[in-house]
């Protein structure tokens, strides 16, 4: 059990949480995953496995607490943390954690391994944490939608090509003044769920020379989702090529151009909104 979540149940020790001690806080869960690795896992034995997941924790683990963040688990090939403070804890961790895997592919690199993509999925809102359990087995639990959700984020981290998102709960709780730079990917409606999800990108944590390409064609970006999302598709298709003659690796307009070009052909589905409906978890 972190000791920062038996600080926020308010006790100074693991020995004083009883069965059902609780306590309620707005806070920011991320989850980071690492991609494809059922892939990657099958070209080691069960040791090496162990040992490459280990090295992936033993990289992010500072740099989450460095950010005032602490992990709740390790979940095989991923990682759930807590950010109890400022939202822009855990968005600085996150870039942190994308610059600790650009150097660990280089050192990959050099080693003739294969390389390692990661998806860091967060949302701000309401957490319960607590312990639950019986008399004989006591367990340090969250309860909420909040830790659903982030979790679900970071999932769409695979269908956007981004590495990094966020809900605009967490944005719209950082300050204008972060320095930090976002791009808006509309909504989401996820398996499951009855309201529609605001999906937002941060650039800062690419590579440097992407991050500044991604920035200037913000612009373009943001007037083609307004067309694409207002059923203008055709005007829509036009911006996100004119940024994609910019920008050819910008993978994320690759998605919204494909869809822009099947609803103009097809028609957009049924009482679609601009929201993406997500039909897996």
């Amino acid at each position: 059990v972190p000791n920062e979540f038996i600080s926020s149940l308010g006790k100074k020790n693991i020995t004083d949480v009883r069965l059902g001690d609780q306590v309620e806080k707005i806070v920011t869960v991320l989850f980071t995953d690492i991609r494809d690795f059922t892939t990657l896992s099958e070209r080691m034995s069960p040791e090496e496995n162990f040992r490459f997941v280990s090295s992936f924790n033993e990289i992010l683990g500072p740099i989450i607490r460095e950010h005032k963040g602490f992990i709740n688990q390790y979940l095989g090939d991923s990682i759930m943390a807590i950010f109890p403070n400022r939202p822009q804890d855990a968005v600085l961790a996150s870039i942190g954690m994308q610059r600790a895997v650009r150097t660990l592919n280089r050192q990959r690199k050099e080693q003739g391994l294969p390389l390692i993509n990661a998806g860091i999925g967060m949302h701000t809102g309401p957490l319960i944490m607590g312990i639950t359990g019986d008399e004989h087995r006591l367990d340090a639990a969250t309860i909420s939608d909040t830790v659903n959700t982030a979790s679900r984020i970071e999932s769409l981290t695979k269908y956007y090509q981004s590495p990094l998102l966020m809900s605009e709960d967490t944005v719209k709780r950082i300050p204008n003044n972060s320095n930090l730079a976002f791009r808006r990917l509309g909504k989401v409606l996820l398996k499951g769920k009855n309201n529609a999800l605001s999906v937002v990108e941060c650039m800062n944590g690419l590579q440097e020379s992407i991050s500044t390409k991604r920035k200037e064609n913000l612009e373009d970006f943001d007037k083609a989702m307004e067309l694409y999302q207002r059923r203008k598709f055709e005007n829509a298709i036009a911006l996100f090529n004119k940024v994609l003659d910019s920008d050819p690796e910008d993978h994320t307009v690759k998605v919204f151009l494909k869809n822009a070009e099947k609803y103009l052909n097809q028609g957009a589905p049924k009482n679609w909104n601009g929201a993406e409906e997500m039909l897996y978890k």
